[in-house]
This record gives structure tokens, C-alpha cells and sequence, in this order.
């Protein structure tokens, strides 16, 4: 009775530990390529754990089937295979909704990071050989209910997007830091004494000689002129 017991007991246990956990709720994903539309569904994860998590100790997973990582705020992000058992191929996309990077046939089990060359805004999981037989490149778009709120690839997130200005709408003054300015006391300063003039010394001028009288030219005493003959 005793080995019965110990024997059940050790069962229950692989039993705890082999369990895999149970697929969540799917949500549709489509893909816009050069092929046309790829649907998928996908579970998202969104909480921490559910990112730590996503979908390591899976066995199997469904053709169409998938996992979307929630990175939010948008930012550069890495990946891995650890306790990861399925081959994966893993799409990055951009605030956009583009793909900006794959990562094809991603080994199981491997610790080696996978990591984004952009800022990202959600990380696809999909089974390995997706990519190649649905022709899904870079650049290609993805609708999801986590990417329809996104406009740009400058956007941090959807909390960010200001509502545009109306034309009566007038500018709001940048904010002042909080920082209290001394005020210092200035006292008045005496004025700087001037210095005193020193009279210049004139040059002695020299006597002007009288002016002698301009003498008066003699006129030329007149002929008398001889009266002309008759």
C-alpha cells in the first residue's frame, strides 16, 4: 500500500510539472503583404508576467495561431527562446504598424537575445516557416486592436497624441521652474571724484609790426594836345 501511494504521488507530480498552460483568448491579426491579406489569431500578452511568460512551455500551437507582445511604452526591446519548445518565427513592428524586423526559424530553448534595431511597438510570435510561405517582408502592415490607435513612428504612445489647435486656441506659455531667484541688494556707490582742471598756459603772442601806408601812385601830368588845323 505504501509503494502505491509513493507511486501515485510521483505521478501527480510530473503530472503538475508537465502540464502546459492553457491557451488564452484569441484576438484577429491580418497582414497586409504583396500576396495579399494573412489572418491570424493571436493571444495577447499584456501584463508582465504574460510578457515574461508569452509562450514558453507550449508544445503545440495552432497553424494560424499566434502570440502579440504589448510593448508600450515604444521602445527598443529583446526577445529569446528560453523554455520556449515550438520554433518561432518573430515579426517587430513599428509604431507605424509596419514590420521593421524579422526573425525566422528562432531556435527553442535558446537564451540567445533577439534584439530590435527600431523602437518597437509590439513583438509577433507565429509558428517557424509563416514568413516564407505567406511571403510576409518588411515593411508590410499589421491590423490589430493594439496598432489601430497609432499615426506615426514618432509617437511614444497613444496617451501622447495632443488634439490638434484650433485657430481661437492661443499658445500656452512655456512652464517656469519652480526655483525662487534671490533678489540681490545694490547700494549706491559714491560718485568718482573728478579731477581738477588745470589751466593751460597760452603761448605769448608776438607784437604785430604797424602797417606802413600804401603809397598813392602819381598820376602823369596831362600835354596839352595841339588843336587840329583848320
Amino acid at each position: 500500500m505504501l509503494k502505491f501511494v509513493k507511486l501515485f504521488l510521483v505521478i501527480l507530480l510530473f503530472s503538475a510539472c508537465s502540464s502546459e498552460p492553457e491557451p488564452k483568448p484569441t484576438t484577429p491579426l491580418i497582414i497586409k503583404t504583396s500576396n495579399g491579406d494573412v489572418r491570424f489569431m493571436v493571444e495577447v500578452a499584456n501584463t508582465p508576467e504574460e510578457l515574461k511568460t508569452g509562450l514558453m512551455h507550449r508544445t503545440t500551437l495552432g497553424f494560424n495561431s499566434g502570440m502579440i507582445f504589448n510593448i508600450y511604452p515604444v521602445r527598443p526591446t529583446a526577445m529569446w527562446m528560453k523554455d520556449t519548445k515550438i520554433p518561432l518565427d518573430m515579426l517587430f513592428v513599428a509604431p507605424d504598424a509596419s514590420i521593421s524586423m524579422i526573425k525566422e526559424s528562432a531556435e527553442p530553448m535558446s537564451e540567445e537575445l533577439i534584439i530590435s534595431k527600431e523602437p518597437v511597438r509590439a513583438v509577433i510570435e507565429i509558428n517557424a516557416g509563416q514568413v516564407k510561405r505567406n511571403g510576409i517582408k518588411i515593411g508590410d502592415k499589421v491590423t490589430h486592436m493594439l496598432l489601430n490607435s497609432m499615426v506615426d513612428i514618432k509617437t511614444p504612445g497613444p496617451e501622447a497624441q495632443a488634439a490638434p489647435k484650433t485657430p481661437t486656441q492661443a499658445a500656452q506659455p512655456a512652464p517656469k521652474a519652480e526655483i525662487p531667484v534671490p533678489t540681490l541688494k545694490v547700494e549706491p556707490q559714491a560718485p568718482a571724484p573728478t579731477a581738477p582742471e588745470v589751466p593751460t598756459a597760452s603761448a605769448p603772442q608776438a607784437p604785430v609790426a604797424p602797417k606802413e601806408p600804401v603809397a598813392t601812385p602819381a598820376t602823369a601830368p596831362k600835354l596839352p594836345v595841339p588843336a587840329p588845323a583848320l
